[in-house]
């Protein structure tokens, strides 16, 4: 990780003081243990509710794609409920398939908000830069939409549904390099259930083409903030040949915390 973005062990020390919660995950035994994972959590209180705020979430290269991040998660889940804590929040790049996978589907968290730049820029010499926007991610650890999944491994909704009750919003064409370039979107989709679709690996379509990356990044930053502002809010992930989308449902926030799907 970049140097600006570690955080002091001092500071580690004060976060868990002062209620927050600071996690690792280790590979091998006990005296030769390597930490391969992390998670730290700022106290916070959010609408009202005491809540964690995730600083960081991170498992090393060579020990991903082996369900740490998720385990961290699933910890962090049983501190919270011993603590009376009712919602974690987070940041998730809405274009990083991977981020999005994991926190709508496999935690079942809900996108309420999306906030530009809030992760500054992200720049290399000659090239554009690109923006690090964010949605706003809730992951309420009681709420029964968290527990079925989480607990009784009940599918999600859009597992269920069926593709031909989404509207793709989206439109794409393919470049003369084979890469897709999102060219518009409808602002009032037919159905309840949108699919928004992003590149499927932002980190290579970045090294192959940062101006079609920078291009994504503007097209669907409107997508996202004229969907939310309609009453949508980000509920699931989807991949379906070879093609990423994130589904974005309307219906009031509160509704998804009562509901079991």
């Amino acid at each position: 990780m970049a140097d600006r973005e570690v955080v002091p062990a001092g500071l580690l020390v004060s976060v868990e003081r002062s209620g927050g919660l600071v996690l690792g995950a280790y590979d091998g035994e006990k005296d030769s243990a390597r930490l391969v994972g992390c998670l730290v959590d700022l106290a916070a209180h959010y609408q009202g509710h005491p809540a964690q705020l995730t600083l960081q979430h991170l498992v090393h290269k060579e020990a991903r794609n082996r369900g740490i991040g998720h385990a961290l998660r699933v910890r962090e889940r049983e501190e919270c409920r011993r603590q009376g804590v009712g919602v974690v929040t987070w940041g998730v790049d809405p274009l990083r398939s991977v981020e999005a996978h994991f926190a709508f589907t496999k935690l079942r968290a809900i996108g309420v908000a999306y906030e530009r730049a809030t992760q500054g820029e992200r720049a290399e010499p000659g090239r554009r830069s690109l923006a690090g926007d964010r949605v706003a991610v809730e992951w309420w650890v009681e709420s029964p939409r968290v527990c079925a999944f989480l607990d009784r491994a009940t599918p999600p909704r859009h597992l269920r549904v069926g593709l031909d009750r989404m509207d793709v919003v989206t439109k794409t064409t393919l470049t003369e390099s084979g890469l897709r370039r999102l060219v518009g979107f409808t602002a009032q989709p037919r159905s309840d259930l949108a699919l928004v679709e992003i590149p499927t690996d932002l980190d290579a379509l970045w090294q192959i083409d940062p101006d079609l990356a920078c291009d994504w990044r503007l097209k669907t930053r409107e997508c996202f903030e004229t969907l939310i502002l309609a009453g949508y809010v980000v509920s699931g992930f989807v991949h379906e040949a070879g093609r990423s989308f994130h589904l974005l449902e309307h219906a009031p926030r509160d509704a998804f915390l009562k509901r079991a799907f």
